[in-house]
């Protein structure tokens, strides 16, 4: 019996020893070697983001170098997005946009402190108004604000140079598509590692303008196919009205009330109905100025065709130079509609 007992004992010492040797060795790869990947450093960066710690999150991300690439790539990558000129011209804006790289430099680190102190790249309060750049509108136009972390792809490791390429993977909301980032990680004298450069940042940002440029354009096709068919509609109506008043008189009451019926029935709902299906559209913010003034133009239609109809029943002139009133303005912003939208067509062909 006892040996037995001793024979318990002795394989339960074992079990023990085993599983020390087992806990010293995982904190052995944990700290010897886990800590000092590529991957740990990701992870890291990671954890900082979620407990808001930036003193950690400076460990894993060398600021000065990161910022200053990024502003380059973002410049650029705006510079080419936008100005379809080459050579020179190209050169000339290239170099003029030089003068912003400091400012925007000091934005995007606005952004990544907003994102790592509060959750998120834009604060209301982020510029007193002496900033020559905003940094929301630096988070909009670079597209980050609009992208969230997916996952780690992979990470390949060259021991020669001391460098790592880490695939991350985010989903851009604009583009409706996942991207996968080169994130580029050096390694330190004390064996860590530190994110250093974004390697196709700048191809990032061309998707983001791409995918805007091709938004704005099915905006500019739908639209124009929405108030084309309302267009004829209108003219059929501006037709009716010219023959009931061809075929009477504003003095007779017969006359005014078929006008005041077509105002009421027909063309009043046919400019509600064009504004409803405008608002139902998804509007791109680069249309955002055209869209607003269109919506404009229908409530000014609609404004008039009430007033147009009130006048038949009260006979006010202050009715009608109301009414008036309402439709010149429509026509003048209709004008200045036209020129808008060659503009913003002129920017996605």
């Amino acid at each position: 019996m006892g040996s037995i007992v001793r024979s318990i004992k002795y394989r339960l010492a074992a079990v023990i020893v085993i599983a020390v040797l087992v806990a010293l060795g995982g904190l052995w790869w944990y700290f010897a070697y886990y800590a000092n990947t590529p991957e740990y450093a990701i992870k890291m960066i990671e954890a900082s983001m979620e407990t808001h710690d930036k003193d950690k999150l400076a460990k894993y991300v060398d600021f000065d170098h990161l910022l200053d690439v990024s502003s380059d790539a973002l410049l650029e990558g705006m510079v080419e997005a936008n100005i379809p000129a080459v050579g020179t011209t190209k050169d000339a804006v290239s170099s003029f946009t030089k003068m912003f790289k400091a400012p925007v430099i000091m934005s995007l680190k606005m952004a990544a402190d907003n994102y790592v102190e509060y959750g998120q790249w834009n604060k209301t309060n982020n510029n007193d108004g002496t900033a020559l750049v905003d940094a929301d509108m630096i988070v909009e136009r670079s597209g980050i604000g609009a992208t969230s972390f997916r996952r780690l792809d992979s990470v390949a490791v060259d021991n020669e140079t001391g460098t790592a390429i880490a695939k991350v993977r985010g989903f851009q909301e604009e583009a409706g598509e996942e991207y996968v980032l080169d994130v580029e990680l050096v390694k330190k004298s004390d064996g860590g590692w530190q994110v250093y450069e974004i390697n196709n940042f700048k191809d990032f940002i061309g998707l983001v303008h791409e995918s805007r440029r091709q938004h704005v354009k099915q905006y500019l096709e739908q639209s124009a196919a929405i108030m084309s068919a309302h267009d004829e509609k209108v003219a059929s109506l501006d037709n009716k009205l010219k023959d009931t008043l061809a075929g009477g008189s504003l003095g007779n009451n017969e006359t005014r009330a078929e006008l005041k019926n077509i105002m009421e029935s027909e063309v009043l709902p046919e400019w509600k109905a064009r504004k409803g299906e405008l608002e139902d559209m998804n509007v791109p913010a680069a249309a955002g100025t055209l869209h607003r003034l269109r919506m404009r133009i229908c409530d000014l239609h609609i404004d008039y065709a009430a007033g147009y109809a009130k006048w038949m029943d009260d006979k006010n002139a202050v009715t009608i130079r109301g009414a008036d009133a309402s439709l010149k303005q429509a026509r003048t912003l209709e004008k200045e509609a036209e020129l808008l939208t060659r503009q913003v067509n002129s920017h996605v062909k």
